[in-house]
């Protein structure tokens, strides 16, 4: 198999690459894993070079502007990554005969009032930021190319970047003696990259493939507030009884673009298919379980 990963250095794409190592049936797959460092996803004519010099069987698109405010701030820059650089990708994959595997967020849809159990792969998206528009129009891009999959999924952690993953800011920031305010009011699913890892490669192992839209998300609901009061507890007790989140509502962060307030994805399909995802609080419980090994807590 030879699978060409956009976005290698960020959560997914590090996580996605240790899973393929890891797995003595994937291991020997030929993975060519591109980032910001190898060339502007903006360019048209680069990214048809490196695809089309490749020759992939599977494209996974995971390089994305991913930050909401980032994307409100410059909606120039998220329109040519997450717009202008899906085409570019999906151009590529078109001309050189391989399928594509799109990631996507829970960020599509509003928030405002989600069915029972989350929302569904069929159900009507409305996003309400700069963000989610792209990502959506993003979907839409690769929905046109042969046997695509779009994989929505919601609120990561497991990297190394604090600017991207709460858990491991809230980590350090315990560790420091420093109470980090947490909100309380909105709720997702959250999801641990190594279990997302571990349902793209089991997707990319089918040897039907899985097509149209898919939810993988670690399953239930909770606040970034709930996660972090689990986390610290787990982690280490003594560390949660001084150093407990902030409980505080969404707006007082005055964050310039819009977040759905209760946006959980339902993930019954990925399960009826052979692939059920655990609930958020047992992915919680194993990342906490590796962060003690770490010393992450010190």
């Amino acid at each position: 198999m030879r699978i060409y990963l956009t976005g290698a250095d960020g959560m997914v794409g590090a996580a996605l690459q240790a899973a393929i190592a890891a797995d003595p049936d994937t291991r020997d797959w030929h993975v060519h894993a591109v980032s910001v460092t190898d060339f502007d996803i903006g360019d048209a004519s680069a990214v048809r070079s490196s695809i089309l010099r490749f020759r992939p069987d599977v494209v996974v698109h995971l390089a994305a502007c991913a930050v909401v405010d980032d994307c409100e701030a410059d909606p120039a820059l998220a329109m040519r990554v997450n717009v202008a650089g899906v085409h570019h990708v999906a151009a590529a994959c078109r001309a050189a005969g391989a399928r594509i595997v799109y990631l996507s967020s829970d960020y599509v849809f509003d928030g405002q009032a989600p069915p029972a159990g989350g929302y569904r792969e069929g159900d009507l998206p409305n996003p309400v930021s700069v963000y989610g528009m792209t990502k959506l129009a993003g979907e839409r891009i690769v929905a046109a190319l042969p046997d695509a999959l779009t994989v929505r999924t919601s609120w990561l952690y497991g990297g190394d970047r604090e600017q991207t993953d709460t858990v491991l800011a809230l980590l350090r920031r315990a560790a420091a003696g420093d109470r980090m305010p947490l909100v309380a009011d909105q709720t997702s699913g959250p999801t641990y990259t190594a279990d997302l890892a571990a349902a793209l490669l089991w997707l990319l192992r089918r040897p039907v493939p899985v097509t149209g839209t898919l939810h993988a998300a670690n399953s239930g609901a909770a606040s970034w507030w709930e996660v972090g009061r689990l986390t610290l507890s787990l982690v280490d007790p003594a560390l949660a009884a001084v150093a407990s989140p902030v409980p505080t509502p969404l707006d007082d962060f005055r964050y310039r673009g819009r977040r759905p307030m209760h946006s959980a994805l339902n993930v019954d399909r990925i399960a009826r298919l052979g692939h059920p995802m655990q609930h958020w609080r047992d992915a919680l419980q194993r990342y906490c379980a590796a962060a003690r090994l770490a010393g992450m807590s010190t």
